[in-house]
Parts: C-alpha cells; structure tokens; sequence
C-alpha cells in the first residue's frame, strides 16, 4: 500500500507529521504533497521518515478563482513524484487539498479519502457559498469521508438530503486526532483547589469565548486561571477578580502542562471547533473538561464520563456544569487520564491503515 497525502496545512499544525510519523510506523509507504502559498513554511513540521514534496502552487488570488489550486497543483504532483506505485490519495482539508485530489484521482483512476477540518465546515463552508457545489461533487466522489469528531458528522451529512444523504452516511467515518506522545504522563488528581481554579486556555477573541467563562466560573464563587492573547484581553483583565490570573500567551508542551497542574476544570466554550486538542491535552493532565455542546469534542466521551458539553453564550448552563463536573472529582480525574490515553497515535494509525486497506480491497475488487 502507497498513500499520497495531500496536506496543505503541514506548516501550521504538529498533527500532520505525527500523523505521517505514526502511519510509517504501521509498515505504510507514504509521499506528502505540501500546496504552498508562503515561502516561509517550505521547511516547517518535515514529517521524520516520510518523502515530503512541497510547491509554491498557492497564491493569493485564488480565493476568488479557487480551480487555480488544483490546477496548478496536479501539474506540479506528476513532475516531482512517481505515481506509479500509489494506491490511494489522502486529502486532508475538502476545499484545497480535497479539489486537487479530485482532479488528480479522476485522471489517474485512483481513489481518495477527504478529512474534514475547521476551515472546511465553519470558514469556507459558511462564508463562501460559491464553493459548495463543489464541495458536494468532492465528497460524491470519494471512496471514504472522514470527520473527527460525531458533531462534525452530522453537520456534513447535514449539507445532503435523501439518496444523496445516504449515499454519504454510508461512507462517511470518525477518526480523531491522536495525542502528542508527549502528553502521556498524567497522573488523576485526588481533589480540586479550594476554591476551584478554573482554566480557560485559548485565544481572546469572540469565537473563545473567555468571558463567559470568567463569568460562569465567578457565579459559582471559583477562582479562573487564563493564558492566551487576543482583542478580548483588556476586557478579561478588567473583569477579573481577587484571586484569579491571567498569564499571557504561553506555549510549548511544558509550560502548558504547569498552565494545567494549576487548574481544577478546563472551559473553554467556543463557538466553533472542528476537535479541539485543547481538551485533550488538558485531560491527559488529569483536569475534566467543559466542551461546546455540538462542536468538535462533543460526543467523544459518553455525556459526565470525562466533563460536560455546555451551550455556546449560556453562562447559567456553563455555572451549573461547573458545579457538576467538580462532583465525583476523583473518578472523573482518573476518566481523563485513561480516556486520552486512548488517543494515542498507534492506535489513531491503526484506525487510519484499516480505512485505508477497505479502500484497496474495493479497488481490487472492481
């Protein structure tokens, strides 16, 4: 088996390579296909062990004239990259990665899977509706769809109505995104702080929703611990309490586990999220979670497992969620810890490789 990911988003997030890094584990022969519009990212996330081919053959009139991508992209995919021995094409975004494995796949007579991210259903889906007759044609045409999370599902499905509708539930999976290795090294809490510390992990912008969260938490008398950096950022400050801290924007995996060893429950209530890594990360540290009702994480863990889903813009819900999730708090804890050890990379590639040998069983069996 030889997989061409199409990935035009390699350069801004860690996901990609850990990805590829885990597939190559599995024994599966893999070349990535990079779209570039920057020059700046043409050496950002090189997955460790994986061919990665990257092209200049995005710019920024293709907003408008979308077709260009692939126009250009398939041209620059059969000139750099034997395609001989490919079995399946991988595109990891429907609009730009998805348009460019449609036109490859239906001139060379191989199949390909889409994954749907944010930009897919809450940017370009909603914003340019021009491209939706597209979109619905990409889909119609792949072997398998995938989402990350049963929210995202729906949502897709959503877009379809009768033999259409069907025709894309039968085909149409989740598979997550796997956990940085790096995370795995929680251990559950026993009890929370006195008073709670709730964290708020995110940017300060109105799709984050920080202060709602800062209000949810100060109605039921809990202390918030913030990090992040946005328009929202004066306003938060102003707005904060005796007791509770912002700490800027912070980054890098250690910093990050400090930000959640100093919180009790994460809420982070956004208006729109495609996964929502955030909740994970703060999981794998033993901290439960308040996730948006029907976004991303939303239906990852049975409704009290890990945390609570909560309505975007409902404070009232968001404070009798808080005072929820802080119930039970050590077997809730312990949840989190074994719930995102499940989101191990090994075994999001092994959801991935058997995806991919149904595609090729299909294909050989036409």
């Amino acid at each position: 088996m030889s997989v061409l990911h199409i990935c035009c988003n390699l350069a801004g997030s860690t996901v990609f390579p850990q990805l590829f890094e885990a597939l190559d584990a599995q024994g599966i022969e893999q070349i990535v296909f990079v779209p570039e519009k920057r020059a700046a990212d043409l050496n950002k996330n090189e997955p460790r062990g994986v061919k990665t081919v990257r092209a200049m053959t995005v710019k920024q009139s293709d907003a408008l004239f979308f077709f260009r991508k692939a126009q250009r992209s398939v041209p620059a995919i059969e000139k750099q990259i034997d395609l001989s021995g490919v079995t399946l094409i991988h595109a990891h975004t429907l609009f730009t990665d998805g348009s460019i494995a449609e036109r490859l796949a239906k001139k060379r007579g191989l199949p390909y899977v889409v994954t749907l991210r944010y930009s897919d259903l809450s940017a370009i889906w909603k914003y340019e509706p021009h491209l939706r007759p597209m979109a619905r044609r990409i889909l119609r045409g792949a072997a398998r769809v995938v989402c990350l999370g049963s929210a995202a599902r729906e949502k897709v499905l959503g877009w379809f109505s009768g033999a259409a509708r069907d025709a894309l539930d039968e085909k149409l999976h989740v598979i997550p995104n796997g956990i940085d290795p790096a995370w795995l090294d929680g251990e559950p809490r026993t009890a929370p702080h006195a008073p709670v510390r709730v964290g708020f992990a995110g940017r300060m912008n109105e799709r984050k929703h920080p202060l709602d969260a800062l209000n949810a938490a100060h109605a039921v008398g809990f202390d918030v611990v913030a990090c992040g950096d946005g328009p929202l950022e004066e306003k938060f400050c102003a707005a904060m309490r005796a007791g509770d801290r912002y700490l800027g924007r912070i980054s890098g995996t250690d910093a990050m586990k400090a930000f959640y060893a100093d919180c009790d429950v994460l809420l982070v209530p956004s208006s729109a999220e495609t996964f929502g890594m955030v909740y994970l990360e703060a999981m794998s540290q033993g901290v439960p979670v308040l996730y948006t009702k029907g976004q991303g994480f939303d239906g990852q863990f049975p409704e009290g497992e890990i945390g609570y889903a909560v309505p975007c813009g409902d404070v009232q819900a968001q404070t009798e969620a808080l005072k929820q999730v802080t119930q039970g708090y050590a077997q809730r804890s312990r949840r989190c810890v074994e719930g995102a050890n499940g989101y191990a990379w090994p075994r999001i590639a092994g959801m991935w490789m058997r995806l991919y040998q149904e595609i090729c069983i299909e294909k050989r069996g036409v």
